[in-house]
């Protein structure tokens, strides 16, 4: 305790021998290890590491999570700013002119006991008269007379403490002159230990009675609580620009009663700024304590307030370990150590486990290079409550697995609840899947029960329309082999002409049965036909071939009223069927028998022919006229234009020998088939289009509104010229209909949403059928359906019981 007090005094003899010097000793002029020029080089084993993916996880994770890996702000403002102005005053630290000047203490205290002495002062308890309070005297032992320089730094020394008013810096009372002229200072009498008497207390009762005996992580806590009392003194020192250059644990006091007290500020200097730009002369010597210089102040660098703060890290590091951050025998060894950056590893004294968090803070705090360091006593002491207190230090950033544990740590009760919450939502989540698995098979098996149903209504259809293509190519066929045995071999024998011939101006007779027919849009007779001939033919070659062709006006009749049947499964009465082809019409709306000279019979009756219409330019001739079998031509505007477009078969005329007479065919109109194509098959509000398409995709019929109804002029038909009609639907679905020819295909429109095509290829023709579907109104179509059914599936057994009832 005698030595301790008197190393307090700071009256130690001023010298430069390196032998003689102890590394832990307060010294006003500690020579440099040598007069060369020292550089201070980079200890890359103290600069903190950064894990650059670490942080980047970090920083990820952080901006997902923000109220888990962020630190909530704190309220740092606890004062008003008005208060900060006496605060922010310079410390006057020159001394007075003449110590004459001071007053005198002789009457104002009375001396009780001397219980330190030094080489400088003699430090006596005494009692206050005006107050009666005890107080600790410090009594410089020599005057002004005798070592001036002394008295000047004794009353600097006392001038710089009274000025820095903290909680752990001691009070100043009173600052003047005993009878003997001997300079006195009034300061607070603490009653306690140094901090490091309290590390050797440690010390001794952990090599006695074992580590294993005593709570070392409690111990801990509490020294870096005192440890932070210090902080918190040189952070307000550092306010003042005022730097204590003498940090070390004999000159922090910790009271009786906890009290923690920063002593000894007979070294304290201003804080030089840091981007001044001044030439710096490297001194030779240094004042201070060897074993708590920083680096640069040992290489003779000007040092600021970051050599405080490696004087800090090496006391935290005492702390933490319960010895020396720095070992050495003697102060040119412990020098050395500092300047070359050889501090000894951060490991407990006794083996107890120290946080990597905690080691990174000691390692911060004691770079080697200032600029690693915290620049201020406020981060470290903010780092080293984050620690205490379980946070993230920014001296170790966490990584995302960190964050979370420490997180989880914290918060023990919500954790529990979140986990019990995580279970319930994690069995219902697998409620909920087994569900939805459930309802997705329910629905996929909905979905290819509605398919399904879809494409057999399709391939239905198509099949009647291959049956309806089949007749009429059989119709045509017959026509055909009538028409050769009546052309070689028939001899003439009823003179009655059952086709009107138009005369030399073009004017054909008018049946007495013609009728105006609103699907024809003309007048029509089915009791006659027509015979138009081209310029240039011999009226006696036309009467012969009308006597021989008139017979098959009945056969035409039939083909034509009969069409349709197939599809429509129509069961009318031939007057009937009569009826709705003047209203409606038929799938087939015109045969004709096309002769090589150039002579044409038409069947119905219709006055549509122009004078000079050779019926051996038409697209169905040309087709036809080297088709041993009944040949569908493409969609070509007729003579009737006005009925839309048409769509021929034909085929040549010939008898058993060969001899070639001319060409038979029969007219299928466009917008009839469409319009059969839309009523068979799917029908109903759901069908957004019924379509025949050819090899090349392009469109044969269409039931789509825009087609069904277009409309031609005259001089379209005067052309004589087969129509391009329009691809199907978009290029990836026509391919996939043209590459796979039967299925179900699934596409999505903007503004409609998904809309199914159904389709299947003709076997006749290698057309394909195909229906476009409004998927949601198919469904809603498709449940009502399954609905009715149900519901008369149970009324069924009902109605069986009440008649076995009755």
């Amino acid at each position: 305790m005698e030595e301790n007090r008197t190393a307090k005094s700071g009256t130690v003899s001023q010298t430069t021998s390196k032998e003689t010097i102890h590394p832990d000793r307060t010294v006003k002029s500690v020579p440099l290890p040598d007069d060369r020029t020292v550089m201070l080089k980079t200890n890359q084993s103290n600069r903190s590491r950064r894990n650059l993916s670490a942080r980047f996880s970090l920083e990820v994770f952080r901006k997902k999570n923000p109220n888990i890996s962020q630190k909530k702000e704190e309220v740092n403002e606890y004062f008003g700013r008005n208060l900060t102005k006496f605060t922010n005053m310079p410390i006057d630290s020159l001394p007075p002119k003449e110590a004459d000047s001071l007053p005198m203490l002789g009457t104002r205290y009375e001396d009780l006991e001397v219980f330190g002495e030094g080489g400088q002062g003699i430090i006596s308890a005494a009692r206050e008269l005006t107050l009666n309070r005890i107080v600790a005297l410090k009594t410089l032992r020599t005057t002004e007379s005798e070592q001036p320089g002394a008295v000047q730094e004794f009353i600097t020394e006392a001038k710089v403490t009274a000025q820095l008013d903290h909680p752990s810096i001691i009070p100043i009372y009173a600052l003047g002159k005993n009878d003997s002229d001997h300079l006195q200072l009034a300061m607070k009498l603490v009653n306690g230990k140094t901090l490091r008497e309290h590390l050797k207390n440690i010390q001794l009762n952990y090599r006695m009675r074992g580590i294993s005996a005593f709570d070392e992580r409690s111990s801990l806590y509490k020294r870096l609580e005192l440890f932070l009392h210090v902080c918190d003194a040189m952070l307000y020192a550092h306010h003042r620009q005022i730097m204590h250059c003498d940090l070390k644990p004999e000159n922090i006091m910790i009271g009786e009663y906890m009290e923690v007290y920063l002593m000894d500020w007979g070294l304290a200097k201003p804080i030089p700024k840091r981007d001044d730009q001044s030439e710096w002369v490297r001194p030779k010597t240094i004042a201070g304590t060897p074993r708590y210089l920083s680096p640069e102040a040992v290489a003779g660098k000007r040092f600021d307030e970051r050599a405080d703060i490696f004087a800090l890290g090496l006391i935290l590091q005492e702390i933490t370990t319960l010895q020396y951050a720095v070992s050495g025998a003697d102060s040119s060894e412990v020098m050395h150590k500092i300047l070359d950056g050889e501090l000894d590893p951060v490991e407990h004294l006794y083996g107890f486990p120290i946080d990597r968090d905690l080691k990174a803070i000691i390692a911060k705090a004691t770079a080697h290079d200032p600029a690693d360091r915290y620049q201020s006593v406020r981060k470290l002491a903010d780092d080293l409550r984050f620690y205490i207190q379980g946070h993230e230090v920014s001296a170790r950033p966490d990584n995302t697995f960190r964050k979370v544990l420490r997180w989880t740590s914290r918060h023990r009760m919500f954790m529990l609840l979140g986990m019990l919450t995580a279970l319930a939502v994690t069995l219902g989540t697998v409620a909920f899947s087994v569900y939805r698995n459930l309802q997705h098979t329910r629905e996929m098996s909905e979905r290819s029960e509605m398919t399904n149903r879809a494409y057999g209504q399709c391939f239905a259809a198509t099949s009647l329309l291959d049956r309806e293509i089949l007749a009429q190519e059989k119709n045509l066929s017959l026509l055909s082999g009538l028409a050769a045995r009546m052309l070689s071999s028939w001899t003439v024998q009823d003179e009655k002409k059952r086709f009107l011939e138009y005369d030399s101006s073009n004017r054909l007779p008018v049946p007495a049965d013609a009728v105006f027919s609103p699907w024809y849009q003309d007048k029509v007779s089915f009791s006659v036909g027509m015979c138009k001939t081209a310029p240039g033919v011999n009226p006696e070659e036309v009467s012969l071939r009308l006597q021989q062709i008139s017979p098959l006006v009945y056969t035409m009749r039939e083909t034509i009223l009969e069409s349709g049947t197939e599809l429509a499964s129509d069961s009318e009465s031939k007057e009937k069927r009569q009826e709705t082809a003047l209203r409606s019409g038929r799938p087939v709306k015109s045969i004709y028998i096309g002769l090589k000279e150039g002579i044409l019979f038409g069947y119905p009756w219709r006055d549509i022919y122009d004078r000079s219409f050779d019926p051996r330019k038409r697209p169905w001739y040309v087709r036809g006229k080297d088709a041993e079998r009944p040949t569908w031509g493409k969609p070509y505007i007729g003579a009737d234009y006005q009925m839309g477009l048409c769509l021929p078969c034909s085929m040549r005329v010939c008898d058993e020998k060969g001899n070639f007479y001319g060409v038979a065919g029969l007219e299928l109109t466009f917008n009839k088939t469409a319009e059969i194509l839309h009523h068979s098959g799917n029908t109903g509000y759901y069908v957004l289009d019924s379509a025949l398409i050819d090899t090349q995709g392009r469109i044969i019929a269409s039931s789509a509104e825009k087609r069904r109804n277009q409309k031609f002029e005259k001089a379209q038909s005067v052309k004589n010229t087969e129509v391009l009609t329009k691809y199907f639907a978009t290029p990836k679905i026509r391919r996939a209909i043209l590459a796979r020819k039967f299925g179900v295909l699934s596409d999505y429109e903007p503004g409609r949403g998904e809309v199914l095509y159904v389709f299947s290829q003709m076997k006749t023709l290698d057309w394909i059928c195909v229906q476009k579907l409004d998927f949601e109104g198919y469904r809603l179509y498709f449940r009502r359906r399954r609905q009715i059914r149900q519901a008369l599936a149970t009324l069924q057994p009902t109605n069986a019981l009440n008649d076995m009832k009755e």
